[in-house]
């Protein structure tokens, strides 16, 4: 009942206070790379537009249905760069855009943009060449590869411990405790300050402690999942388990024939894409969005044996039955 009343004379309330205070030193550079290139991040889009503005609107005004589709498009591109897989295939989020086709060999990418209405190759972007991308890799795997991404989710659980003992610290008894949600800007600056960062810290506690779980779960979804499925199936939030046959080099079934029936199995959705199969092993995964074109949360995968035309699976992303699912941010 101590700690209710008077928190400022437990041992432990102080200790609490010294992990704060060291965490919060050693973290400050790390949160301001992750705060500014997040904040770049979000408006991704509109930038990546106005760089490569020559890139991604097409020739000319475009039709609501582009005059090329995406499977001539994927054999433009084939041709057009023999020896590179195509991973990842987009038709233009909005009239006048371009297409965009990712394709690699070996450890070299490239996103090349397909003109709809001429099928012409209007350019490609080097992302390891772009700025953009730069601060991609820097705020996800802080420019490390797989080392970077595991420092990120360290710096994720510490930010997490920052917010816990934060609020441990912001405790200051029930007599006095509305003082911390505001400030009193007739005081020293000292007092303004401290007011400042109680406050900040009260108001902000549960956003920071969402993103920091979440690029805790973002490193490690397995463990956290298998805990939070104690508890609630997580199983709405993951993808459908089902079995690929085999099939070693041969042709594919009518590829606008796949797109009609995903089309069909999602009809309140619209075509976004195409991940393309790396191996004879890998479906081919057909993307319909239910919101913004590249919101993946919110997008019905459709899955199917490219060689047959036979659809396999179809998962929901983001309808989550449960509230175990819907916590493992399906």
């Amino acid at each position: 009942m101590g700690f209710l009343y008077k928190p400022q004379r437990r041992w432990w309330r102080k200790a609490t206070f010294q992990i704060h205070l060291w965490v919060g030193v050693v973290l400050c550079l790390y949160m301001l790379v992750i705060g500014v290139t997040g904040s770049i991040l979000v408006f991704e889009s509109e930038l990546e537009h106005a760089v490569y503005s020559q890139l991604w609107r097409a020739s000319s005004p475009s039709l609501d249905k582009p005059a090329v589709e995406l499977p001539a498009v994927i054999n433009i591109v084939t041709k057009a760069y023999p020896g590179y897989r195509i991973s990842v295939a987009y038709p233009p989020d909005r009239p006048g855009d371009n297409f965009e086709v990712f394709v690699h060999k070996n450890d070299r990418l490239l996103y090349v943009f397909i003109d709809p209405n001429t099928g012409k190759i209007a350019g490609e972007i080097n992302p390891y060449r772009s700025w953009l991308i730069w601060i991609i890799e820097l705020h996800f795997n802080l420019l490390g590869g797989r080392v970077g991404e595991i420092l990120n989710g360290i710096g994720a659980g510490f930010l997490l411990l920052l917010c816990l003992t934060g609020a441990v610290v912001w405790w200051s008894g029930l007599k006095h405790w509305t003082r911390g949600l505001k400030i009193g800007f007739r005081k020293n600056w000292k007092r303004i300050n401290f007011d400042l960062h109680s406050a900040t810290g009260f108001w902000t506690l549960l956003i920071l402690s969402m993103w920091a779980f979440t690029g805790v779960y973002f490193i490690w979804p397995k463990p956290i999942e298998s805990f939070v499925n104690r508890f609630s199936s997580v199983a709405s939030a993951n993808p459908p388990q089902f079995s690929m046959p085999q099939h070693r080099n041969m042709p594919w079934a009518d590829l606008n024939m796949m797109i009609h029936q995903a089309e069909r199995s999602s009809p309140d959705a619209k075509f976004a894409g195409a991940f393309l199969p790396q191996s004879d092993k890998d479906a081919l995964t057909l993307l319909m969005s239910r919101g913004a074109p590249r919101n993946f949360t919110q997008m019905d995968y459709v899955y199917f044996d490219p060689v047959t035309g036979k659809q396999l699976a179809l998962w929901h992303r983001g309808v989550n039955n449960t509230w175990g699912a819907d916590s493992s941010f399906g």
